[in-house]
């Protein structure tokens, strides 16, 4: 089946459009910071609340978008996501996508400028699994509940570091940091790297399964900012596959930005593993940089800093087909099989109410 997917030449027009309705509320809190209670204000009791033109705009613009969506999907989330534990999501997310999400050097010079990813890596990993598991829960994306109002401030944040480097100055070529193009790699690292990468741990997804997820994050893509026609041909895995094709043929390699946002990301995986299952510092370090290197490849690996592969590299393919024969098993029962998603849910859940004080 083909698919209407974005041409290079789409593609690189799309880095030089950014988020009209976001950037303008970025600049208005740019302006006068007490726009931000403002804007938090429209989203806890409406747009209708918002005095400021902006807020008002954009919140309603979200509030429109939540409304539109197929009410099946948004009750059912995201649910390929609640297929494996909350655990193996410091692996899958963490070491295959926001890893992954580092490699492209513009981006990656745009985060270590801000020094939001590099000081601090530890909370902002917290605040992104926090934003994944509550607008991947089934009824996450409705008008006012968590995981709505989290995903309006992420596309109000991505705003907010755009406008902020565009005024310090530092656009080149009329490419803006964190543009419609960087919009579109970031939804592939978490539609395609980290399902890819759950795959290669064992945590395999079926192909309807699949199908729902990128429905589900087609939608959430459209709260996130991401122009819909970007996105809209992912539909599968060969197109969704191919769009990231598209992309990563039009990004460079790896830089020493890169690396240093590699390294901070090592370290903060390392914490969430001794949060979520208490494994220690020096243990957690280990594995998520022999885990990094097998679901990003020896040559991407040696390019992001995460050395040369090791001998006990070859335990990650035994942990996973393990995984997989456990995963096979359970699928044989539907009731069994539900179950194991009610409980992974159930978790999300926990996590979201338990790491909220980490992140006040």
């Amino acid at each position: 089946m083909t698919h209407d997917l974005p041409t290079p030449e789409d593609l690189t027009a799309a880095q030089r459009r950014g988020d009209d309705l976001a950037d303008a509320v970025a600049d208005a809190v740019l302006d006068d910071p007490a726009v931000r209670g403002e804007f938090a204000l429209a989203l806890r009791e409406g747009s209708s609340a918002a005095q400021h033109p902006a807020v008002r705009a954009f919140v309603a613009e979200q509030e429109r978008l939540a409304d539109s969506g197929d009410p099946d999907l948004v009750a059912a989330g995201a649910r390929a996501t609640f297929t494996a534990p909350l655990a193996v999501h410091v692996f899958d997310v963490g070491a295959g996508a926001l890893i992954s999400s580092y490699r492209p050097p513009g981006p990656a010079a745009v985060l270590t400028g801000t020094g939001r990813l590099v000081h601090g890596t530890q909370h902002r990993l917290t605040e992104t699994a926090r934003w994944l598991s509550a607008a991947s829960l089934p009824d996450g994306l409705v008008r006012g509940a968590e995981g709505w109002v989290m995903t309006s401030w992420v596309r109000l944040g991505h705003a907010m570091v755009r406008r902020g480097v565009l005024r310090a100055g530092a656009s080149a070529d009329g490419v803006l940091p964190i543009s419609q193009m960087d919009s579109v790699r970031t939804w592939l690292d978490f539609t395609v790297v980290a399902p890819r990468s759950a795959h290669r741990l064992g945590f395999e997804v079926t192909d309807s399964e699949y199908a729902q997820f990128l429905a589900y994050w087609r939608f959430l893509g459209g709260l996130l900012g991401v122009e819909p026609q970007l996105i809209a041909g992912a539909v599968d895995r060969p197109s969704a596959a191919d769009l990231l094709r598209r992309v990563d043929a039009l990004t460079g390699p790896p830089s020493e930005d890169s690396r240093v946002l590699t390294e901070a990301g090592i370290e903060a995986l390392a914490g969430g593993l001794r949060d979520l299952v208490r494994v220690p510092m020096g243990p957690g370090r280990l594995a998520a940089r022999t885990v990094a290197r097998h679901l990003q490849g020896p040559d991407l690996g040696r390019a992001l800093g995460l050395g040369d592969p090791a001998p006990h590299d070859r335990l990650v393919p035994v942990a996973a087909a393990v995984n997989r024969v456990g995963l096979s098993v359970l699928r044989r029962s539907d009731r069994v099989w539900n179950a194991v998603v009610e409980l992974n849910i159930w978790t999300n859940r926990r996590f979201l109410r338990e790491s909220a004080e980490l992140v006040a």
